[in-house]
């Protein structure tokens, strides 16, 4: 039996003040605590790799790193933290966003690929992918991972689901696109060492966002019993929800309630 793992899922790296309301920052890491947290894990002993580094050479005191759209923040503010400590992530881009206002270009992509950083896919366009049929997601898929194969030179295997969101076709749909480690956003631990060549691997990850403690990132990289069994639950009861009233009214609903609350967890 593979020994646990965490795989942590970031989104931007800010150069100031994150996680504090319900726009694209709430999400947000500050650029000195992301180093911080970094430092921390490394004070710790923990090797901190790129999650197919992960699979491929799984070690026992590991943790994947992956950053989820391909923000600007990410190339600007965490890739050079990254590569001052020797440390590498997965970076799963959104293929029609990249080189807009806020987010990496292709020469970014490309200079962090050749640094060691594993550039992967999040999608076309980002959808709720529930909401296509079948072979619209199919395209949204093979689309995202053909762009990549061509710009970096690679052969894009990985894929992080947008929202969190599956596709009606379920595993099938990501298998005849051509991936075999999908990455979501339920939270765990990952035991599984690596994918067979029949078997989608599903990847578990836990959000890192705002300013947690050390005592909080912690619990989180660890795996903690007691933080997953809440996260866990709280996961079943917006799922329930976001079920009902479908992924979009669900996505509308909870930007509003950010808005109304000024932040809050989501």
């Amino acid at each position: 039996m593979s020994l646990p793992w965490v795989c942590l899922m970031y989104h931007d790296v800010t150069p100031g003040e994150a996680g504090t309301s319900k726009s694209a920052s709430y999400f947000s890491v500050e650029r000195q605590l992301f180093a911080s947290q970094l430092d921390q894990l490394a004070v710790e002993g923990y090797t901190v790799r790129s999650l197919e580094s992960s699979l491929a050479d799984p070690r026992p005191r590991q943790v994947a790193l992956s950053f989820d759209d391909g923000n600007l923040g990410q190339f600007e503010q965490g890739f050079p933290e990254l590569a001052r400590r020797g440390m590498s992530a997965t970076f799963f881009v959104t293929t029609d966003w990249v080189g807009r206002p806020g987010y990496a270009s292709w020469e970014a992509l490309r200079e962090m690929h050749a640094a060691g950083m594993s550039i992967q896919s999040h999608t076309r366009s980002h959808p709720f992918l529930s909401e296509l049929d079948p072979q619209t997601a199919f395209d949204e898929l093979r689309s995202s991972r053909e762009a990549l194969d061509e710009a970096l030179g690679q052969r894009t295997a990985s894929l992080a689901l947008p929202n969190g969101d599956f596709p009606r076709g379920g595993s099938r749909v990501f298998r005849d696109a051509g991936y075999t480690v999908v990455g979501t956003s339920r939270w765990g631990r990952n035991r599984s060492a690596a994918a067979g060549n029949a078997t989608v691997l599903l990847i578990r990850r836990c959000t890192v966002r705002g300013r947690p403690s050390p005592e909080e990132f912690r619990a989180t990289f660890t795996g903690s019993v007691w933080l997953g069994t809440r996260r866990r639950l709280r996961e079943s009861a917006l799922n329930a929800i976001r079920t009902a009233v479908g992924p979009t009214r669900y996505a509308i609903w909870r930007t509003r309630f950010l808005d109304a609350m000024g932040g809050g967890d989501s």
